[in-house]
């Protein structure tokens, strides 16, 4: 067992679990800035070799708060060829991303208790004979690589005397349990037993950091993130590929003399474009709750030379639109937030004409980027949008997947999003569109 000791105090902070005895005495040295301590071992049935062990300060959140450890990255050199376990170019999940299910973890539990659990205690608690394979101090010995390196481990060093005992599957079993424990979400695909498909996700200690979403009241469904922050998030420039401006537009339908309401305008990156499509005897309206971005969109419409804009401060449930003026309310990625949206739809379409169409944009459902920016009970689904449209006689008029699947630009840091329009009920069947440009 290699230990670690918090230099002030002596406290233990973390623990890992040789294979077999150390054969020499341990050197550590400095590479690109960074610690290495470097352990020989060998015997039993492990051939001598040499263990390399990454040293970085980090905070770990522990049962007892926060405490300060030295984390404990391992990597293997066998007979003084480097084998450097690192993080594969090509990851592109983590293990926050549910890549194991409950079903497979339940497996890995009972392999677990039959061949794991004498040496290392009951779900991985610890033993007298191998350290606890759950906690903060066990996973940040593996921040920062992937889960390739704990099937590695432990299809190398388990059941310990036994190495290569188990079938593949009930390791990758075993992997999967062991994220179980520590914490790591279930998802709807088994852990995969292939090699590249392993060394593709991440293993990363702490859970991904939720984004700031201001002073929210609980149990509503607002982002209070204040309006000089959204200018921040929403002006990044490779955001506005993600918009698709112009194919936008044009599945609209927009026409000079068309009043267009643009709800959670934000800093205008459709507002602006509207004004200019209904121009010159129609307008825009950017709508918003913050000030701040109605003053930037105000500005920007004084840059770009257009006066067929007005911007309107809303109440977070009343957009507060002239009344009967407005042909279309337009929302990208806002309606989630509303609310009750129920109650929104309600005051608003007692707002447009008589003829008012609504569009609305959103994040699906199951996309990852949306699951991490917004909690489960904060998104919307197409089919909600419809029983709420239908409780006012709105009617689906068309549906446009100008936002899906490989139609959604890469690199714009957007989910995947669907595009509804809808209108008062009428005799003409609803319109399925796939926009082509």
């Amino acid at each position: 067992m290699l230990r670690a000791y918090d230099k002030q105090t002596g406290a233990e902070v973390g623990a890992v679990w040789m294979p077999a005895q150390q054969s020499g005495n341990p050197m550590t040295y400095m590479l690109d800035g960074r610690q290495y301590i470097v352990v020989a071992i060998g015997g039993r049935s492990v051939f001598e070799r040499i263990h390399r062990f990454r040293v970085a300060a980090e905070r770990i959140a522990a049962a007892n708060g926060e405490v300060s450890m030295r984390a404990f990255v391992l990597s293997t050199l066998l007979m003084g060829a480097v084998l450097v376990s690192a993080p594969s170019a090509q990851s592109s999940s983590s293990v926050w991303d549910g890549v194991y299910t409950s079903a497979q973890a339940a497996r890995g539990a009972i392999v677990f208790d039959t061949e794991c659990a004498a040496c290392h205690g009951p779900s991985g608690s610890g033993g007298g004979m191998a350290p606890q394979l759950v906690g903060a101090a066990f996973s940040a010995n593996y921040d920062g690589l992937t889960v390739a390196d704990l099937f590695d481990r432990n299809r190398t060093t388990m059941p310990p005397g036994n190495e290569g005992m188990l079938k593949v599957q009930e390791l990758v079993d075993v992997t999967a349990f062991m994220l179980k424990i520590n914490g790591f979400p279930a998802g709807e695909k088994e852990l995969s037993s292939q090699a590249m498909m392993l060394k593709s996700i991440e293993y990363v200690a702490m859970p991904p950091e939720k984004p700031n979403q201001g002073d929210r009241p609980p149990n509503t469904h607002q982002d209070n993130t204040t309006g000089t922050e959204w200018i921040k998030r929403l002006e990044r420039p490779e955001r506005i590929p993600g918009l698709k401006i112009d194919e936008v537009i044009a599945a609209l339908q927009l026409k000079p003399g068309d009043v267009v309401a643009d709800i959670g305008s934000g800093t205008g990156a459709y507002t602006i474009p509207f004004a200019k499509a209904v121009a010159p005897s129609g307008k825009a309206i950017a709508v918003d709750i913050w000030p701040e971005l109605l003053d930037y969109v105000r500005q920007k419409a004084t840059t770009a030379n257009v006066g067929n804009l007005q911007t309107v401060l809303a109440a977070l449930d009343d957009p507060r639109l002239p009344r009967q003026q407005v042909d279309l309310a337009f929302f990208h990625d806002v309606f989630h937030n509303a609310n009750d949206r129920l109650a929104y739809l309600r005051v608003l379409i007692s707002e447009l004409k008589p003829t008012g169409r609504i569009a609305i944009v959103e994040q699906e459902f199951d996309d990852p980027i949306a699951k991490k920016w917004d909690e489960d009970q904060d998104r919307i689904t197409r089919e909600q949008v419809k029983e709420w449209m239908a409780e006012f006689n709105f009617e689906l008029k068309a549906e446009l997947d100008l936002f899906q699947g490989t139609k959604n630009p890469k690199g714009t840091g957007m989910p995947e999003r669907w595009f509804v329009i809808y209108g008062p009920r009428s005799h003409t069947p609803p319109e399925k569109t796939i926009w082509r440009r």
